[in-house]
């Protein structure tokens, strides 16, 4: 089976989960291919168009919404059957985002499937973009399991992964670390991920004088490496379909600070596997970490039940299970 998949220009959780299908689909007999990253244009979907042909692609699997509507538009001038994940919510407004939803009236009957990473972004996409629920599916992002829980580390080193954009609210993580420096001197904190957003975060680095405390790591393939040098994990997102990150964080056993957002809750139970705090709240962040940090011995109960709940629920090979029955679903229907 060949699978040619399309997306926006992502470089977060969606390129990270595309090459997660690439690899462990492979065994299963599918060959995954990614097209280069489009825009929602005309000339996009022309482009895609000439390379379903070409490959001879038996199926198409979109990406996010500019994936979404160039990658269905040209399957459906390829007479190819395509599918779609949703990873979020639509982050545009106004006339864009009227757009987004006429053009997802329009593909409504033609979609194969939809897949959401969440149910969080199943109900939000039964209810805002009216897509039908006989053909959704909520395959949740999974990650490759260690065979044991990773050792916890031991200095303050507090971290975050995530695309630099101004709803992975990294500005509050910078926040939090500039309450907690006072009491914890010796304390580092890292931020893996590249954006739009890494000179505005890196001067306000500098304003909260911060600058040999918080370290800048750019985009990183070396991403379970990096997670094991932190004490502490931060996501302190404003909007997430799932957070990928979580997860990997979780799965290299490093305790978690999330905020309740999206399909968040449904990877930290608050108190149990992570501490959830309401968004835009960097003393909460702040209190939290402190409670890590200060409680050894119930944090480390919390990563452990965190660990567990990931191998048992968000493990790779269900994801990849899953995803390949679809294929063979549409494909063969």
């Amino acid at each position: 089976m060949k699978v040619l998949h399309i997306s926006g220009p992502a470089q977060g959780g969606i390129a990270r989960h595309i090459q997660q299908l690439q690899r462990g689909l492979a065994p299963l007999g599918v060959n995954c291919q990614v097209a280069e990253p489009v825009a929602a244009a005309p000339g996009s979907v022309l482009r895609v168009y000439r390379e379903i042909k070409r490959g001879q692609w038996d199926l198409v699997h979109c990406h996010g919404f500019q994936g979404g509507a160039v990658g269905r538009a040209a399957a459906v001038m390829a007479r190819v059957p395509a599918i779609v994940t949703i990873h979020n919510t639509l982050q545009v407004v106004g006339p864009a985002r009227f757009g987004a939803r006429l053009a997802e009236s329009w593909m409504r009957d033609k979609t194969a499937w939809w897949v959401t990473v969440s149910a969080y972004l199943r109900n939000y996409a039964w209810k805002e973009l009216g897509i039908p629920e006989a053909r959704t599916a909520v395959i949740a992002n999974g990650v490759q399991m260690p065979a044991e829980i990773p050792p916890w580390q031991q200095q303050p080193v507090l971290g975050t992964v995530a695309r630099l954009i101004p709803a992975k609210g990294i500005d509050i993580f910078i926040r939090a670390v500039q309450l907690l420096r006072p009491e914890i001197p010796e304390l580092r904190a890292i931020i893996v991920g590249d954006g739009p957003e890494a000179r505005r975060l890196k001067a306000l680095t500098a304003d909260l004088g911060l600058e040999g405390t918080v370290e800048f790591l750019g985009y990183r393939e070396d991403v379970a490496e990096q997670l094991k040098k932190m004490a502490v994990f931060v996501l302190p997102t404003r909007s997430e379909g799932l957070g990928i990150s979580v997860l990997e964080a979780m799965s290299m056993g490093v305790p978690v600070i999330a905020t309740a957002v999206g399909g968040i809750p449904e990877l930290v139970r608050h108190n149990h596997t992570g501490i959830l705090v309401r968004r835009d709240e960097h003393g909460a962040i702040a209190r939290a970490v402190r409670q890590l940090l200060r409680d050894r011995e119930r944090t480390e109960a919390m990563r452990r039940a965190a660990f567990d709940n990931t191998k048992r629920n968000f493990s790779s090979e269900s994801m990849f299970q899953r995803t390949y029955s679809l294929y063979q679903q549409v494909v063969n229907a």
